[in-house]
């Protein structure tokens, strides 16, 4: 029989001997999901016991085989089968590990092996190509180097923004004003990007994943935490290095974070996108029916 787990669709096929004649729910060895594989009616049961007795007419009755088939209901049956089928799991399993497995690598976390900028820009890679994988098997060790991956591309755009502001690139932001600072602000913008611009986004992500927190765990979604959400928050912001392109480079590389923290928030949480999207909008309802009411 091949036995298919209906939440991350793992597969293995499970020779029928070995599975206990009353064993209906197993427990998939990849993400733990509890689910009923097949159904068994109790007189279809009752007759195969009956029918077994008639052909093995010397055997001896079990008197607990039914107390220890019962017991087994409801534990995994892939669980005494860890050793069937290695090499044809194997591949699976290294696909998709147990969520936040603290063996998967985050390149960014371990520096002293990948080194800063190919670690640094390894992950934005991960994050933005394949963020379902990353965050699933994403584990959580804490809120720092996150942190310091949200400030440092933070920055980049933020540097970008401020080159191409004084090269005169973004005509509105000139038309703003802005153009008329010329070289002597210069060296205040230095400071302002250099010193003040990280704290206040650094505040900003506390604040914002405290937010977005709050509302998903009304919704029923935070398995992981606020960790767990702070994280997917902090390195959902990959896609934001787009912002070193002019014009169009800013506009889609927010579109893109959007999306990719939202696979973040759903994989980390193990949650539905429906839950995700639900406690992402709802701030923004309250906030408009708020403004509706003032005004």
């Amino acid at each position: 029989m091949q036995i298919t787990c209906p939440k991350c669709e793992y597969k293995q096929d499970v020779p029928d001997e070995k599975i206990p004649p009353k064993a209906e729910k197993a427990t998939c060895p990849q993400c733990q999901e509890k689910f009923r594989f097949r159904t068994i009616l109790q007189e279809d049961f009752l007759l195969e016991q009956v029918q077994d007795e008639r052909d093995s007419p010397a055997a001896e009755p079990d008197t607990g085989y039914l107390i220890k088939e019962d017991q087994k209901e409801d534990d995994s049956i892939w669980s005494s089968l860890e050793n069937m089928g290695e090499q044809e799991g194997r591949s699976n399993r290294e696909k998709g590990r147990t969520s936040h497995e603290s063996g998967y690598d985050v390149p960014w976390e371990n520096l002293d092996q990948n080194g800063f900028f190919p670690g640094f820009i390894e992950t934005i890679k991960r994050v933005m190509l394949a963020p379902a994988t990353f965050f699933y098997r994403m584990p959580l060790k804490g809120l720092a180097m996150p942190l310091a991956f949200f400030l440092m591309i933070t920055m980049v755009q933020a540097l970008a923004t401020f080159i191409w502001n004084m090269a005169g690139i973004f005509p509105a932001t000139v038309q703003h004003g802005a153009g008329d600072l010329g070289m002597g602000m210069m060296g205040f913008g230095s400071i302002f990007i250099v010193i003040i611009y990280p704290l206040f986004m650094g505040v900003w992500l506390f604040i914002a994943s405290g937010i977005t927190h709050l509302f998903l765990t009304l919704f029923q979604v935070g398995k992981s935490g606020f960790e767990g959400t702070f994280r997917a928050t902090a390195y959902g912001s990959a896609p934001m290095i787009l912002g070193l392109l002019p014009f169009l480079g800013p506009i889609a590389g927010a579109v893109w974070s959007l999306g990719v923290t939202i696979v973040g928030y759903k994989n980390i949480h193990e949650a539905s996108f429906l839950k995700v999207i639900m406690a992402m909008l709802a701030p923004v309802f309250i906030i408009i029916i708020i403004t509706a009411l003032l005004y």
